[in-house]
Order: structure tokens, then C-alpha cells, then sequence
């Protein structure tokens, strides 16, 4: 009797086993392996997901200013410090109601339901510009924020909102897309 719970129940323990490493790598694939928040494609189904709920109402994209030099200057090592370091400050800022993303390189997302997204963004971008401590001396960045809330959007969803912030950072940076100074910032000739 022993013996035929034994042969039941061994396979049945490895099947287990396995299904929770299976489990582990799945989770780990679905997070950026540099500083752990959820990856684009998780997030964007996640999003899509609370907007249809109207569990969020504002989307943020973000792009660091002067991140390239910290590269250029210091090294890559001190850019992902950087990153980890954003990817920390946003966890801790946003709270566990929100859901942020690396986009991939510099860009982050966050979609979140704030009662104040204005003023939310504004302590985000104080939070974010805090030095970042570095052997070299201390590593500056800022984040050029670009929001928009998910009301504001005719067909409400993930992709659209991510658009629409990118078209706001942009314009807080002064120039569109491509990267082409605006005119109104550049002085219309």
C-alpha cells in the first residue's frame, strides 16, 4: 500500500515542483531584468485591463533629461544605477496601486489613479531628480513628464494614452517626435 502511494505521489510532487519553477520564470520573463518592473508587453495588458475597469485615471510617460552624459562620463554601470535607482524612486513614489513599466531604455510608464495628478507629477519629478549617489561623485538626472488623463481620451486605452502622454513630454521638451525643436520655442521665423 505504502509502495503504490509512493509511486502516486512522487510524480505528482515533481509535477508540482515544476510547474513552480515554471511558474518563477514566467514571472521573472515578465519584468525588465535590469530593474525589475513589469515589461512593456505585461504592462500594456494590464493597463488596458484597469482602464476598461476604470480603475485608473492618468497615465504618465516620462523620458530621463541628461542621461546620455551620465553614459558618456561615468560608464554604463552608472547609467543602470540610474535606471535602478528611477525604477526605486517610482515603486516607492507610485505605491502598490499603481503600475509602472520601463519602456525600454530611458522611458518609463505609469498608470495610476490619482486625486491630483498634477500635483502627483510634480513630487514625482522633485523625487526623480534627487542625485543618485555614485563613487565618482553624485549622478543628475531629471524626467520630462509627460500626462494625460484617461477621460481626456476619445477611445480610452492603453496605447492611445501612451500617445497622448508622449505628445505632452514632448512638448514640455520643447520639440516633437523626431526631436525637431518647436517652432513656438524656437522663435516661428
Amino acid at each position: 500500500m505504502i509502495d503504490a502511494i509512493l509511486a502516486a505521489g512522487l510524480p505528482a510532487l515533481a509535477w508540482a515542483a515544476h510547474a513552480g519553477l515554471l511558474h518563477r520564470q514566467l514571472r521573472a520573463e515578465r519584468r525588465d531584468p535590469l530593474t525589475g518592473l513589469t515589461d512593456r508587453r505585461t504592462w500594456m495588458r494590464r493597463a488596458d485591463r484597469l482602464i476598461r475597469r476604470g480603475r485608473a485615471n492618468t497615465v504618465l510617460l516620462l523620458d530621463l533629461d541628461d542621461f546620455k552624459p551620465v553614459n558618456d562620463t561615468f560608464g554604463h554601470q552608472a547609467g543602470d544605477a540610474v535606471l535602478v535607482a528611477t525604477a526605486a524612486r517610482l515603486a516607492d513614489h507610485c505605491g502598490p496601486r499603481a503600475v509602472a513599466t520601463r519602456l525600454g531604455g530611458d522611458e518609463f510608464a505609469v498608470l495610476l489613479d490619482a486625486d491630483a495628478p498634477e500635483e502627483f507629477t510634480a513630487g514625482l519629478a522633485r523625487e526623480l531628480a534627487r542625485p543618485v549617489p555614485w563613487p565618482g561623485g553624485p549622478l543628475r538626472v531629471s524626467a520630462s513628464i509627460g500626462s494625460v488623463r484617461i477621460a481626456d481620451l476619445e477611445e480610452p486605452s492603453a496605447s492611445e494614452a501612451l500617445g497622448a502622454a508622449d505628445d505632452r513630454m514632448y512638448a514640455k521638451k520643447g520639440r516633437g517626435r523626431r526631436g525637431r525643436v518647436s517652432l513656438q520655442k524656437a522663435g516661428a521665423r
